[in-house]
């Protein structure tokens, strides 16, 4: 099915010009040739490549965190997730951070911006068409937040061709060899662009399209596969001493290797446990019924209609997960049913519009959660504290406050 006009509030022309972008797309065709353009660029091979990049920022926070704990100083994980997050993918795409760790804030309110414009957007995909339209002038005619995020994120697509242009610069001056995603998507360009219609506005919408949607959803799942941790001491401990004890056998790396984490049968499991609970989009993915209508589960849906699948149903199916599927319970992945399990997990979409950045998010992931439970102990500041978010397509996990120990001197 193509996806419903609920995307369209999400197109940005002034980024997008001639192709909505992958997420936005509602063309199933146009959709399936550009991604095939780009595939290359976002698997994990190539994302390996800059696995430096993600290594220096690891350590970066790993040394901050190590400051705060000599002070004995609170911190909000689940927002230093996000800076985490967006400093990597400046490193992946531009080849340079944006700064959020360094200037220990929101660099430029991007992060306000993009979750104000994600309010907009959901709100204005919901209604009808013919309300959609005003949804913009009037948020902005009564809440000056939004005001503020229309020109912040009228700034970020500046700020991103910016940080594009200066760049290819350097890439053209042969300034470095990084193999950042940048450099990838100009050789991309530069070898087959008058073949397949690939050219800098393109690279200008990869780039700018990467940097909105990438961040959040990975700082999500890092902020959720930590927060239940850290609230069930049995799992914590378990996948302690799993990291520990691969460590001591020279089966792990400092900094720790992507492909030496994937190894790892619990940190696996509590990674799918942590995103099936808590899955980054949580509202449904519309798409529209065909022409000649669809029969789902002996229900006629005629055509035009919109239907969808939230990932914060699915993932809770009793069916698919047991009878304790509302429970933290990594266990469930060990076992043979682990790999059907994996079938009804929609943290990354599925099918052919499965998230472009996938591989970005679970190299990160993969990375950080050993890196952080191998040097630190995690534990909130209040214990009764339950993990709370706020919803607005991106189910952000918010206020998670925690203290911070070095396990080693």
């Amino acid at each position: 099915m193509n996806k419903s006009g609920f995307y369209d509030a999400w197109r940005s022309d002034k980024v997008n010009k001639g192709y909505a972008g992958h997420f936005q797309s509602r063309d199933e065709k146009a959709h399936t040739e550009r991604r095939r353009i780009v595939n290359s660029v976002y698997s994990i091979a190539s994302v390996l490549e800059s696995e430096d990049a993600i290594n220096s920022c690891t350590r970066s926070l790993c040394d901050t965190l190590r400051g705060f704990s000599r002070n004995e100083t609170k911190v909000d994980l689940a927002l230093w997730m996000q800076y985490y997050a967006f400093d990597i993918l400046g490193e992946l795409i531009f080849g340079s951070r944006f700064g959020f760790m360094e200037e220990r804030n929101d660099v430029g309110n991007y992060m306000k911006a993009i979750h104000s414009i994600c309010i907009r957007n959901t709100i204005a995909g919901t209604l009808p068409s013919y309300l959609s339209q005003f949804t913009a002038p009037t948020l902005a005619l009564f809440n000056s937040t939004f005001r503020e995020a229309i020109s912040t994120i009228i700034n970020l697509a500046v700020a991103s061709k910016t940080a594009m242009v200066k760049r290819m610069g350097e890439i053209e001056e042969d300034k470095d060899d990084r193999r950042d995603m940048l450099r990838k998507l100009v050789e991309l360009s530069a070898d087959r662009g008058n073949v397949v219609n690939f050219t800098t506005s393109h690279i200008h919408s990869e780039s700018h399209s990467s940097f909105f949607a990438g961040a959040d959803t990975t700082a999500i799942a890092l902020s959720s596969i930590l927060g239940h941790l850290i609230r069930k001491p049995k799992a914590y401990e378990k996948l302690t001493a799993e990291i520990d004890t691969t460590f001591s056998n020279g089966l792990l790396s400092s900094p720790v290797k992507y492909n030496e984490a994937i190894k790892l049968p619990y940190l696996r499991a509590c990674i799918n446990e942590g995103m099936r609970l808590h899955p980054s989009v949580g509202l449904s993915m519309p798409r529209e019924v065909p022409s000649y209508g669809v029969t789902i589960n002996g229900y006629h849906i005629p055509e035009k209609s919109t239907v969808g699948m939230n990932p914060a149903v699915v993932q809770y199916d009793t069916d698919w997960f047991g009878t304790d599927a509302e429970q933290y319970n990594p266990d469930r992945w060990l076992g043979v049913d682990g790999k059907q399990m994996e079938k009804a997990m929609l943290h990354f979409g599925y099918g052919t519009r499965i998230c472009l950045g996938k591989n970005i998010a679970l190299s990160e992931i993969y990375k950080l959660i050993p890196q952080l439970l191998r040097e630190f102990h995690i534990h909130l500041v209040n214990p009764d504290k339950v993990l709370e978010s706020r919803n607005y397509w991106f189910n952000k996990v918010i206020n998670e406050e925690v203290y911070i120990e070095e396990r080693f001197h």
